[in-house]
């Protein structure tokens, strides 16, 4: 009997180490080595698996830029790109020390460029699919989800008058204090993206949730409904979410945006369903409208034929002219004359023929860009209490923001200027927002 008793025993602990054995080998097939890891001295170790790749480069935001040269119109330079080092199947790269921010980065693998899919993290920017990482302890504390109290994100789809489209679609943020105060009412944030973005643009590349959830926990700023509209004339929704064009990609070429439409029918359909819809507080004092890059250029024109509608304006590396102003407007045969000076001041539009969706403008809409010095002097006849101009040093704007900052001094028009290093960059625009919501409806 105690002979059986200890076989049995002997079985019983070769049946359990075998079962050990092999959950341990599952175990270790399934873990794989993490694409990148962030080190105690803010270093980043990349390792990314391309066992048949004869080269492999490491392109990224923390990586500067080749062949830098400076023009008029601004800083220009091609991507740089890192060699990556092979190990057995796999290919590493460990960076410098990197100060807080968020970065993004590539692979560019035998010449093509991919995303790196062992990282969760990404974000797409216009065309491109980007992965990133955040490396803490500063500035891009500000862009992570902390433990807090969170608003209420949704997209909603809005009645348009646009050709072909009967909706269109906008992200909007609610504060916390939304949801547990049921009979207050909030003012309003209108935030605007870039040439090629859309309703997801701030939401992602310029992380506005989580800097709404983190300025509003600190008492940083007031809590405000945030309203991120399409101003993508082409597309009712971000690509691949419109029903109308499902297939249309991105393109950072919006030229159709650039001709009135946006700026015509903001109050009437955009502002006029969020103070018909949400518990808004719909005066002057309680809005504030601000965009980046061809977002500042609608603002800039929003606000201009608006003048008692929003208090709080601001331009972010703002796209300040479509060549189409007071005594450049024309009739609409000479449109394409007008497109080729635009392209001659914004060369970040490149070549291209004129979209055809611009033929069928309508005077009324191009109007919205005539009469500039008049209309300004409207709106600082009641100033806001706010108008807010940041722009990098590196900028290709940089010179239209200096010539609109010239027009408002020979004025004696007050703003607020906010300068910094860098160029056309997210970057830049987080820090920009950080910097505005402090100032809004104090």
């Amino acid at each position: 009997m105690q002979t059986f008793s200890n076989k049995l025993s002997f079985k019983q602990f070769y049946v359990t180490a075998l079962i050990v054995c092999l959950i341990a080998i599952a175990g270790s097939a399934q873990k794989s080595v993490p694409s990148l890891e962030i080190n105690g001295d803010n270093t980043v170790t990349f390792r990314a698996k391309f066992p048949g790749a004869e080269t492999v480069l490491l392109k990224g935001t923390f990586v500067p830029k080749q062949q830098e040269f400076k023009t008029p119109a601004g800083t220009f330079g091609k991507d740089g790109k890192i060699e990556m080092s092979r190990d057995g199947e796999y290919w590493t790269y460990t960076t410098g020390t990197l100060p807080s921010e968020l970065y993004t980065y590539q692979f560019e693998v035998d010449e093509k460029t991919v995303y790196d899919k062992a990282n969760k993290d990404y974000i797409r920017d216009v065309a491109d699919t980007l992965s990133y990482f955040i490396i803490p302890n500063g500035i891009a504390d500000d862009y992570i989800m902390h433990n807090v109290p969170h608003g209420k994100v949704e997209k909603v789809w809005y009645p348009s008058s646009f050709e072909g489209m009967s909706k269109r679609r906008m992200t909007v943020y609610f504060p916390p204090q939304y949801a547990t105060d049921k009979n207050k009412k909030f003012p309003v944030l209108y935030l605007l993206h870039g040439s090629g973005g859309d309703e997801n643009s701030w939401s992602d590349g310029g992380r506005a949730i989580e800097i709404m959830d983190n300025l509003i926990a600190d008492g940083r700023c007031e809590p405000m409904i945030v309203v991120m509209p399409n101003g993508n004339i082409n597309l009712a929704a971000a690509p691949g979410e419109d029903p109308n064009n499902p297939n249309m990609k991105p393109s950072a070429n919006n030229t159709s945006s650039m001709f009135g439409k946006i700026e015509s029918t903001f109050m009437n359909e955009v502002v006029g369903y969020v103070d018909n819809h949400y518990r808004t507080i719909n005066d002057k004092a309680h809005r504030a409208v601000v965009g980046l890059s061809l977002g500042g250029l609608h603002t800039l024109f929003i606000s201009l034929n608006n003048p008692y509608s929003f208090d709080y304006i601001g331009l972010f590396s703002a796209q300040t002219t479509n060549a189409m102003n007071d005594k450049r407007i024309g009739g609409m045969q000479k449109i394409g004359e007008k497109w080729d000076q635009l392209k001659g001041k914004l060369p970040f539009l490149g070549g291209g023929k004129v979209d055809n969706t611009i033929s069928k403008l309508t005077s009324n809409e191009l109007s919205i860009y005539d009469e500039i010095d008049i209309k300004l002097k409207y709106q600082f006849k009641n100033p806001p209490k706010l108008y807010y101009i940041a722009v990098g040093r590196d900028d290709f704007v940089k010179k239209l923001n200096d010539e609109w900052r010239e027009k408002l001094d020979s004025k004696h028009y007050k703003y607020v200027y906010n300068e910094t290093d860098g160029g056309h960059t997210w970057e830049n625009w987080r820090k920009y927002l950080v910097d505005f919501l402090p100032r809004l409806f104090r």
